[in-house]
């Protein structure tokens, strides 16, 4: 009876595609329109969850079987996010943000479980559908045509510019995933890097590259937590890290950074949020992100301030985040087949879910994708009187300091985009 009541919920709040679902020897239909995707329901578990938030429900019913999705299962997600904000009320909206998930103190050891629970699944699986850098974090699109590894360039360049990266400074990148940023600084800015990550296959990797790169010398990867990282940087950045780090640690994270951060040093922090404080996805920190939480940007900024970092820039990436997701998931559905015989049925239909259920939280669900540039408060202010880092970009204008002519960075770049994709699973 309670689910009878919700999905009358539901269909007189519907707004996006026409979904059809069948359940319980029933049909229902959500829209106007001719339906684009059909759900079946083939087992009553899910229908017997009424209290549970529908991500759950929906998410641990299509991974396991209990839940069919044929048509355009974009589709049903766009419509669920629409819909969603107006069925919630106002009042639940603003509890959500007062829940206690995401609260949970974290410590070094939990959080790199967390870390390896997600980025050790194996440098193979990611090798599969990432672009040939393996940079798993948000593109930066200039041009319509411009596809993934053409806008992960960008991203890097872009993170770089900002930056006011200069030969012979050091580079601090918390969080280096397989080492993008810090390969490519090193090699075209002359810079001495230094990335820190949990995932011992990470690391190997980037260890692998920075010796196969004749970039030993300037390269250097820690296995670890961000809270064991000690010395001084001229730069720090940190890209998708932060929605590891749970809002209790906040001020011990910021007021870290700013240790580490050398006087009249530049520092960028590029991180998923929201617009308002609220609960962490339960699917999404069961099985995908365990100890993540999303901030607002209030709370970044009020918690830099509060550790004497100023806020120099904040730009909003979200619509290039979710043309990212896209590409990812074209990419993945490529490999279908492959991930099957590597992994199974379930876990292939898991990461389907979360690649478009992420491009569609960034289309309709209110996600963000903010860089924010932060120096150390009172400090002389480096930044230009005009936004001239994305003239240059749309210009395709580099400033290396290595690289005089355009003959020569595009060779570098050309180079940097050649990089062979790991062998094995590590």
């Amino acid at each position: 009876m309670l689910m009878k009541h919700v999905l009358r919920q539901w269909r007189r709040n519907w707004t996006g595609p026409a979904v059809r679902l069948t359940a319980a020897g029933r049909d229902w239909r959500f829209g106007e329109s001719e339906p684009e995707a059909h759900v079946i329901v083939h087992r009553r578990a899910p229908l017997r969850r009424s209290f549970e938030e529908p991500s759950m429900i929906f998410g641990e019913g299509y991974v396991n079987g209990d839940i069919e999705v044929r048509g355009s299962l974009m589709s049903l997600l766009a419509a669920f996010y629409q819909t969603e904000s107006k069925v919630a009320s106002s009042r639940a909206r603003r509890l959500a943000g007062l829940l206690p998930a995401g609260c949970r103190r974290i410590g070094a050891a939990l959080a790199t479980a967390h870390a390896r629970h997600h980025y050790d699944i194996g440098n193979e699986f990611f090798a599969l559908w990432l672009d040939p850098s393996m940079t798993y974090s948000c593109a930066y699109y200039l041009r319509e045509e411009d596809d993934l590894a053409c806008a992960q360039r960008q991203k890097i360049e872009l993170l770089c510019r900002k930056a006011r990266l200069e030969r012979g400074q050091t580079l601090l990148d918390i969080g280096c995933g397989w080492g993008a940023l810090i390969l490519h600084v090193a090699a075209d800015y002359g810079v001495r890097a230094t990335g820190i990550t949990p995932s011992t296959q990470q690391a190997r990797y980037v260890e692998a590259q920075a010796n196969r790169l004749g970039l030993a010398d300037r390269v250097r990867v820690i296995t670890g937590d961000w809270r064991s990282l000690s010395g001084r940087y001229d730069r720090i950045i940190s890209v998708g890290m932060f929605e590891h780090v749970g809002r209790r640690q906040y001020t011990r994270f910021l007021r870290l950074w700013r240790g580490l951060l050398a006087p009249g040093g530049l520092s960028i922090l590029h991180t998923i949020g929201r617009m308002a404080p609220q609960r962490s996805d339960p699917w999404i920190t069961r099985y995908i992100f365990p100890g993540g939480y999303l901030p607002s940007l209030a709370q970044i900024a009020s918690t830099a301030g509060n550790e004497a970092l100023r806020i120099i820039d904040v730009e909003n990436l979200a619509c290039h985040y979710a043309r990212t997701l896209a590409h990812w998931s074209e990419r993945f559905e490529r490999v279908r087949e492959r991930v099957v015989s590597m992994y199974d049925e379930a876990f292939t239909r898991m990461w389907r879910l979360y690649l478009q259920g992420s491009e569609a939280a960034f289309r309709w669900g209110g996600l963000q994708l903010w860089q924010i540039v932060l120096d150390h408060a009172r400090s002389p202010y480096p930044w230009p009187l005009d936004r001239e880092v994305n003239v240059a970009a749309r210009r395709g204008l580099r400033v290396a300091p290595r690289l005089a002519t355009r003959e020569a960075m595009m060779a570098s770049v050309s180079a940097w985009a050649g990089r062979s994709p790991p062998a094995g699973r590590g």
